[in-house]
């Protein structure tokens, strides 16, 4: 890839003998997402490779350029070793093989073996002998000289400990020439004799490189006579080398510095003795900004990072992600992030931006060509200055493209159109995640932001249009909708939301990934701490069941730092993590805790992990209920031996609850490590399909695993909620959800791979009318049961108004997806009804909502039975 900026104190020319090649395969493994041992595929920018206990990592023990690398294990019960390989041939063969490799963490004693395959991995040979990783990332390259298609393989030879793999290049195989022949490239593309080089446009005062390579692809030494430069503004330094034998090459670079604003002209002259063009000639172009003019947004692109550039464009992307904003001329587009600017314009502003280039999110020592180009505060310049132009508001029209288009790169940041798009997903859309999207021509990723409207709403079945502006990260190109219009769908309303949790009991589950560990999590304690404190505060739950509590005293800073808030933990004797209960002092009551022992087998519960009970008294609506919780931390990991652990542990604690808790109110949760609709061992039932079988139990969070959200990271729902008949009155159906947490920064990576996971509950006397409930304005409105209810399939909703208002009453389902609008209209006061016709609709149980613009709503329940 080009360089975006490259920054030269003197002007030289570098000679290296390397391997360059027609073409490469390169594949850095920092696209694609593979976060567990299991066997799998996993789409990578290169093509499609299959992991065996293997995945992609970036804990702080891992060896790794860019955002992650391969990381290979050992499987501690059956002793199969770490794979990955190639699922698609390489074409044009290849002459080297270069990859990175070093021992995980402190280990050591590991050895790595690779293979190929000319037969699309029927069999495979040994290349070379087993190789000894160091404690540091290190490249090796291997002679491989095989024409023809070819794949890959890494194996993990031996040792017992865990080994990572990164920055794998293929380079093409060479057939020799019988002269010595001159191959020339510039900044990787081949250029004949009397072809031109263009430097992207640079300010007057700075300078931009080209790269140029020079191979001898024949059997005699190519002998380099002289390089010559011609024009003012480019120059070069003298050779050092000029014998290359067959297959080496060496890199010349050569400067642009332009003095005056214009464009340049000049060329380079290379003579030598290779037959095919013993004059070679280059021509050269470039072309010269004054720093402080207004360009174009294409112009600002090709600038060094760093360089100030002033633009003037149309919003496409205010704030609607949560920053950067995106903007476009005729040109081309372009993010800027300033916080100042995106929280204060609209879609279709238009506004002039001045400040310094930069890329998002770079890699200490990375390409910066792998990032989105953006206008952003850095370190040596922080002033950016915005107008925002007092002209007709106008929206961009996005362009229609095809995905291969997008992928080709010239419209980064713009606002574009793709038609019939498929999405590689069912169900609901959940926030920092990438979806596949395909359209007959390529397939790219659709990146959902957790600040998008979109999270929660439900993916489309069918092939759709879709609008997005075209973003870029590590390498990859995707499209990042804005709202569900974007892709026609519907918001998600989760029903009950207009009531206020001073009136419901609300209760998580959160497994907070390795808390307070420092090494095995997040890295950086207290950034941890203070978030999981901004989530526990923001989502202000009455009770909270938390897994992975891995550092105590961190625990009990939490509490003490929770003013409103009491906790305890199991206290594990042989575990680093824990489970726990945070809960609301003004809501809860505790009654008494302790771990459940009794009929448990030791080694079926994580070796300790036993279940951890709380008795309360939880008080709402000034009604109370004695609950007992259970926060239950199954064991992990996808092998049968794993897998017969939580079966027996489920086992034991379904007879456990059974046997003395039959008549009580249940709340069992926490991270079951596995799912409810299968097993995420292949080819087993979910271990629960005991308590899911069970009419006395409702595990309520299966509706989200049925709806395709997922409470870990890779997408897989493990983290769930189940209550007994006890509760099932007080359930607020359809409540359930996993929480979007846009309000934390980088959060997976900085607080926890699971998202909590909670729901609501309801008894007592509310602020209510008629038993439908009512959060403000009470006596402004009352609304009737339907009659008749259960019904079939039609029933009439009768209600009153005191006042003229703006009415609107909608029906919505268990999912919150609004089915039907029944009045949206101005209505004076007086008694009304309506007939509603659920003719076209499913059994089960429904809502009906009425809101007025005095700001009155109430919502209550109902049931079709066909």
């Amino acid at each position: 890839m080009k360089k975006l900026y490259i920054s030269l104190l003197t002007l030289f020319i570098t000679l290296v003998s390397v391997q360059l090649t027609s073409a490469q395969l390169i594949e850095d493994f920092n696209s694609g997402e593979k976060r567990s041992y299991a066997p799998g595929s996993v789409e990578l920018s290169s093509g499609t490779w299959f992991m065996k206990e293997a995945l992609l990592g970036n804990l702080a023990n891992d060896k790794y350029n860019g955002a992650q690398g391969v990381r290979m294990q050992v499987h501690k019960d059956t002793n199969e070793r770490g794979v990955i390989y190639m699922l698609f041939d390489k074409p044009d063969g290849a002459q080297d093989l270069t990859f990175s490799m070093a021992n995980y963490g402190t280990s050591g004693g590991n050895t790595l073996k690779v293979q190929y395959s000319t037969d699309q991995g029927t069999s495979w040979t040994d290349l070379g002998g087993e190789l000894t990783p160091t404690s540091s990332l290190e490249a090796t390259t291997i002679p491989v000289n095989v024409e023809g298609n070819i794949r890959f393989k890494f194996l993990h030879a031996s040792g017992t400990n865990r080994l990572n793999l990164d920055d794998v290049i293929i380079t093409d195989y060479i057939t020799a020439e019988e002269n010595a022949t001159i191959i020339v490239r510039a900044d990787g593309t081949k250029k004949e004799s009397g072809a031109t080089a263009s430097f992207s446009p640079a300010l007057v005062g700075t300078s931009r490189t080209i790269s140029l390579s020079i191979l001898n692809s024949g059997t005699p030494d190519l002998t380099i006579s002289s390089v010559n430069v011609t024009g003012q503004s480019f120059s070069i330094e003298n050779l050092s080398d000029s014998l290359l034998a067959f297959s080496e090459s060496t890199n010349l670079t050569v400067t642009y510095q332009p003095t005056a604003a214009g464009t340049d002209q000049g060329t380079v002259e290379i003579i030598s003795n290779a037959s095919n063009q013993p004059t070679y000639t280059l021509n050269l172009e470039g072309e010269a900004i004054v720093d402080g003019d207004i360009m174009t947004i294409a112009e600002a692109r090709t600038l060094p990072l760093g360089s100030r550039v002033s633009v003037t464009g149309r919003v496409t992307v205010a704030n609607e992600l949560g920053g950067p904003l995106y903007m476009q001329d005729a040109t081309a587009g372009l993010a800027v992030f300033y916080p100042a600017l995106h929280e204060n314009v609209s879609i279709g502003d238009s506004v002039t931006v001045t400040g310094p280039l930069s890329v998002f999110n770079p890699i200490s020592g990375s390409d910066d060509s792998g990032y989105l180009i953006q206008i952003a505060e850095r370190p040596e310049d922080t002033d950016i200055i915005f107008e925002i132009i007092d002209t007709e508001n106008e929206k961009v029209i996005p362009e229609v493209i095809t995905i291969a288009t997008l992928l080709a790169g010239e419209h980064e940041g713009q606002l574009v159109k793709l038609v019939g798009v498929t999405i590689a997903h069912t169900g609901v859309f959940q926030g920092e995640k990438n979806y596949n999207i395909s359209d007959g021509s390529a397939t790219t990723f659709m990146r959902i932001d957790s600040d998008a409207n979109i999270v929660g709403a439900t993916a489309p079945e069918d092939a759709t249009d879709i609008i997005g502006v075209v973003g870029k990260f590590n390498g990859d190109y995707q499209l990042l909708p804005r709202f569900t219009d974007d892709i026609g769908i519907e918001v998600k309303v989760y029903p009950g939301d207009e009531i206020s949790k001073d009136y419901t009991l609300d209760v998580a589950t959160w497994n907070i990934e390795w808390f307070g560990h420092g090494s095995n999590g997040p890295t950086d304690k207290e950034l941890q701490f203070e978030n999981v404190k901004n989530v526990i505060t923001t989502m202000d739950m009455d009770i909270y069941a938390l897994t992975e509590i891995s550092d105590l005293n961190q625990f009990n800073r939490l509490v003490n730092d929770l003013e409103e808030y009491g906790g305890f933990f199991a206290g594990f004797a042989s575990q680093t993590q824990n489970t726990a209960f945070l809960f609301k002092r003004s809501v809860i009551d505790s009654l008494d805790s302790g771990l459940i022992t009794a009929g448990m087998e030791q080694n079926k519960w994580a070796n300790g992990r036993y279940p951890l009970e709380f008795r309360f008294n939880a008080t709402i609506n000034d009604e109370s209920r004695e609950i007992y919780a259970y926060a239950i931390h199954a064991k992990a990991m996808d092998d049968l031996t794993s897998y017969n652990q939580r079966l027996s542990a489920s086992g034991q604690m379904k007879a456990f609850l059974d046997g003395n808790r039959s008549s009580d109110n249940v709340i069992l949760l926490g991270d079951y490590n596995d799912m409810i609709t299968t097993s995420m061992t292949a080819g087993k039932d979910s271990p629960y399909k005991n308590f899911d079988d069970d009419v006395n139990y409702t595990i309520i969070t299966k509706t989200l695993e049925e709806g395709g959200a997922g409470s870990y990271r890779s997408q897989s729902m493990i983290d769930h909620i189940t209550i007994n008949a006890g509760l099932a009155e007080e359930y607020m159906e359809g409540s359930e959800r996993v929480e979007n947490t846009k309000y934390i920064g980088s959060y997976l990576s900085t607080t926890s791979d699971h998202y909590p996971v909670w729901t609501r509950f309801t008894y007592g006397n509310m602020v209510s009318n008629e038993n439908g409930i009512v959060d403000t304005f009470p006596t402004t409105i009352t609304l009737k049961q339907n009659y008749p209810n259960p019904f079939n399939p039609s029933t009439v909703i009768s209600y009153t108004l005191n006042k003229r208002a703006d009415v609107k009453l909608q029906i919505f389902d268990i999912t919150g997806r609004d089915v039907a609008t029944l009045v949206n209209s101005a209505q004076s006061e007086g008694e009304k009804s309506v007939t509603f016709d659920a003719s076209a609709l499913s059994s089960g149980l429904y809502f009906y909502r009425l809101t007025t613009s005095e700001g009155a709503s109430i919502t209550k329940k109902m049931m079709l039975i066909k």
